[in-house]
């Protein structure tokens, strides 16, 4: 464990990331970060929050005395709006990491959950997913006394750039998951659709779509299940803002994605709709649901 004002040693910081690594899916990464950077950067409490919308949300906190659920609890009532004078405002412009020493009436006005915690000193470090800042680590000793100074904040950065590579490595994988598994789920209708075809009996003035007939056009017949063979959940969760009429930047901050990660998705979108522009799949979406909603009616 690092002392208080020593610098991180490297060895340190990959033993504390591995056992974060270990740990396995997103969740429980985002979930054990704080406390294993308060023990590795002699913090008292340390607070991982994410932006998304212009909102910075509490996500997990280590908190002395087993007191972490009731105060990530508190936190999370009061997401705080990233917008002038404050300084978590200013420190995701720059994408540095400073310490912040203020008073208490100026920690209410001036600093990110300054209502709750009523720090009057600690570390902020931005965290970068994707090439932007996604989110933050707070760090402050208010329980032991101890000041906090520019190595330590550095420190808190070094920590922070390190978990979003543990992080994006466990998203990464845990898409690869999903994406098997759709493929799988498809690989599996499309025999069972073979098989259909092979097996079925033929009848007299038999008529129905080609072999060329659009993959959405049976899609539409069979239903909001055959949508879901079509797109992955990722898709279906795009398609869906843009029913609702999104730009590509508004899916990007509501499902927390890059731009460019988002018109990759509106093209796979296109492409297997067979549309040729968003409104066209917005109407097919609006077709499906329809004709489904009425089925169920009836």
């Amino acid at each position: 464990m690092s002392t208080v004002g020593t610098p991180i040693r490297s060895l340190e910081l990959s033993d504390a990331l591995s056992r974060l690594a270990d740990l396995g899916p997103p969740s429980e990464i985002i979930a054990n970060a704080p406390s294993v950077a308060a023990g590795l950067l002699a913090y008292d409490r340390v607070l991982l929050s994410s932006v998304r919308s212009g909102l910075l949300t509490a996500v997990s906190v280590h908190e002395p005395n087993g007191k972490s659920e009731r105060l990530l609890a508190a936190l999370r009532e009061v997401p705080v709006r990233l917008e002038y004078p404050l300084i978590e405002g200013e420190i995701m412009r720059q994408r540095r990491a400073r310490v912040v020493r203020i008073d208490a009436e100026e920690a209410r006005r001036l600093s990110a959950f300054g209502d709750v915690l009523a720090w009057t000193e600690y570390a902020a470090a931005p965290l970068l997913l994707d090439g932007q800042v996604s989110g933050f680590l707070h760090g402050e000793r208010g329980a032991s006394g101890q000041s906090i100074d520019e190595q330590d904040a550095a420190a808190l950065a070094a920590f922070a750039l390190c978990f979003a590579i543990v992080y994006e490595r466990a998203v990464l994988r845990h898409r690869l998951r999903i994406q098997h598994q759709e493929m799988r789920r498809m690989a599996s209708w499309a025999d069972t659709r073979t098989s259909e075809l092979g097996e079925g009996a033929i009848t007299l003035g038999e008529d129905g779509p080609g072999p060329d007939a659009p993959i959405v056009g049976r899609a539409v017949q069979s239903g909001e299940r055959g949508l879901r063979d079509l797109l992955t959940r990722r898709e279906l969760e795009v398609l869906k803002l843009m029913v609702r009429g999104e730009t590509n930047a508004g899916i990007a901050r509501d499902l927390v994605l890059s731009q460019g990660t988002v018109k990759y998705h509106v093209k796979n979108i296109l492409r297997k709709l067979h549309a040729a522009n968003r409104a066209e799949a917005t109407s097919r979406y609006l077709r499906l649901t329809l004709n489904r909603a009425n089925g169920e009616m009836t």
